[in-house]
């Protein structure tokens, strides 16, 4: 079955004619020379709105013996938000150590009357995702293809992202499917400085970043809710995220790291 989808998509790259440039950079972009991960990391972030922090979740990161890395976050609502709000929610996704290709995902989100379920399968020239919902008057599930060649799941485009050289002035194209639909994310490298973060001082990069939707036809349209992103990435030889704040309209909502272990420092 997936030999067969897999030659389809690549019939269907062969029969489109030229790409918008768009689509070729997001194809074209290959993994830079940036050092590896250490073999596991775990790390623990906040989320929240306007400074009110909201939600948690523990994000975990492996390497298998095999060079397939597989990457799981389990987070929720917390506090008052989850008395207005609950969720709980669960993403994991495998990973080509190779080439930071998404090769398949789940993600489960639970709230307080249904539950979404997402599956997807990453394929040469594209994505394919079943999603289905237990909310009454949900439509009946059925698979749905998106043609864009170079697309990754979140974890696959930050960790192609983050093994680029980085240097300011520098954009990086990365088409996403965080679930449900495709995006083309442009991450612009703005400069090195230093921030604080949970009351220490880091050394930072700091990347502005913009989201259009892809629609059916290819065209970009901004995203509707989106109107600013900036994020800071330790300038160390992790590379993770520091703090995230993104600008939409009913305010700002920000993700901020609070802990972070390695194999490496096991190791110490």
């Amino acid at each position: 079955m997936i030999f067969r989808l897999s030659a389809a998509f690549l019939l269907l790259g062969l029969c489109s004619g030229a790409l918008a440039g768009w689509r070729e950079d997001a194809r074209d972009l290959h993994p830079g020379n940036f050092p590896p991960l250490p073999a596991s990391i775990v790390s623990h972030y906040v989320f929240g709105w306007s400074g009110i922090e909201a939600a948690e979740a523990d994000f975990t990161l492996r390497r298998g013996d095999d060079g397939t890395w597989h990457g799981a976050a389990r987070g929720g609502t917390k506090g008052v938000a989850r008395s207005l709000w609950k969720l709980d929610a669960s993403y994991d996704v495998n990973l080509a150590e190779s080439n930071w290709v998404s090769l398949d995902s789940r993600q489960i989100e639970r709230y307080s009357s249904y539950t979404l379920d997402e599956k997807a399968v990453f394929l040469p020239g594209g994505v394919r995702s079943w999603r289905e919902s237990t909310k009454e008057g949900a439509k009946r599930p059925k698979w749905r293809n998106f043609y864009v060649e170079g697309m990754r799941d979140i974890a696959g485009a930050l960790l192609l992202a983050r093994s680029q050289p980085l240097n300011k002035g520098d954009t990086i194209p990365l088409a996403v499917f965080p679930g449900e639909w495709m995006y083309l994310v442009r991450v612009h490298i703005e400069q090195r400085e230093k921030i604080n973060c949970r009351g220490e001082e880091r050394a930072a990069i700091r990347a502005s970043f913009d989201i259009d939707s892809i629609e059916k036809n290819y065209s970009l349209v901004p995203h509707k809710k989106f109107q600013r992103g900036t994020v800071w990435v330790s300038d160390d030889e992790i590379r993770l995220p520091l703090r995230i704040e993104v600008k939409v309209f009913v305010g700002y909502v920000f993700a901020e790291l609070v802990s972070i272990k390695t194999s490496a420092d096991a190791d110490r």
